[in-house]
């Protein structure tokens, strides 16, 4: 069974000390990653894994919190490393729960890496938190070309908002809370081809690990969630969410 966790963080100092002896495990358990870039350092870390990596991919992008440092050079100098081999841009969006950066700047950022995946033809990994409505309305606005909304955790509503625009839904460790019922009906809601699977680790870890780190292993428990919840296979439901994956991003991970 082949595995694609669409959102991870394996640069980030949380694996310092065992980064590769869980790319290795990973390899191993056929578990493909798309490593998400945050800021420039972090994208060009992401670029680095990939190169060494036939089952790791990269994205670059400035993350909400980052947007007050959002220049026309940082745009540019992104430019250049989405021309190195990333597979989309991001993770981009607004974060209006921590609002680390001001929110005119995080909306002037998301709209310009909105732009730069259209000029680029590239879809766009999106974040959202506590900023639904503005963050609707950009990308209504802008009209991205593909993406997928990454750590979806919305009601069946507005999952079928995001998928009328043509972009998917990034379900991970959260479908296994127990309280989290609406977003279990969200996954109910809206086709199978709309939904990816994911950890970001090395954070949401799934029930039973929370609290605890997570990594892209752990893919498999939102997997098996999703299929409980489709009533459906593992294995088919693994199947799905790897074809659509590899589609979105044009990837075909070898182990």
């Amino acid at each position: 069974m082949r595995l694609f966790d669409t959102h991870a963080h394996l640069d980030f100092p949380h694996f310092r000390a065992d980064r590769d002896e869980v790319l290795r495990s990973l390899r191993e358990e056929r578990v493909a990653i798309l490593n998400v870039g945050t800021d420039l350092r972090s994208s060009e870390a992401s670029l680095d894994l990939a190169r060494q990596h036939a089952f790791v991919f990269a994205t670059c992008g400035v993350h909400p919190h980052g947007a007050g440092e959002f220049t026309t050079e940082v745009e540019t100098q992104l430019d250049t490393l989405l021309r190195n081999g990333a597979v989309a841009v991001g993770e981009c969006g607004l974060d209006f729960y921590r609002d680390l950066s001001p929110r005119d700047l995080q909306v002037a950022a998301f709209r310009a890496q909105l732009r730069l995946a259209r000029r680029r033809d590239l879809p766009v990994i999106l974040h959202e938190r506590a900023a639904w409505e503005t963050f609707l309305s950009v990308l209504r606005e802008e009209r991205p070309p593909r993406g997928v909304v990454h750590a979806f955790s919305g009601n069946a509503a507005r999952a079928r908002a995001i998928v009328a625009l043509g972009l998917h839904l990034g379900i991970g460790g959260p479908l296994t809370y127990p309280k989290n019922d609406a977003l279990r009906q969200a996954v109910r809601a809206v086709p199978l081809d709309r939904i990816l699977v994911e950890t970001d680790s090395p954070y949401l870890p799934p029930e039973p690990y929370r609290g605890k780190r997570n990594d892209p292993g752990k893919v498999r428990l939102v997997v098996a969630r999703l299929a409980a919840l489709r009533g459906m296979p593992v294995a088919e439901a693994a199947d799905a969410t790897w074809a659509s994956a590899c589609q979105l991003f044009a990837v075909s991970p070898r182990f």
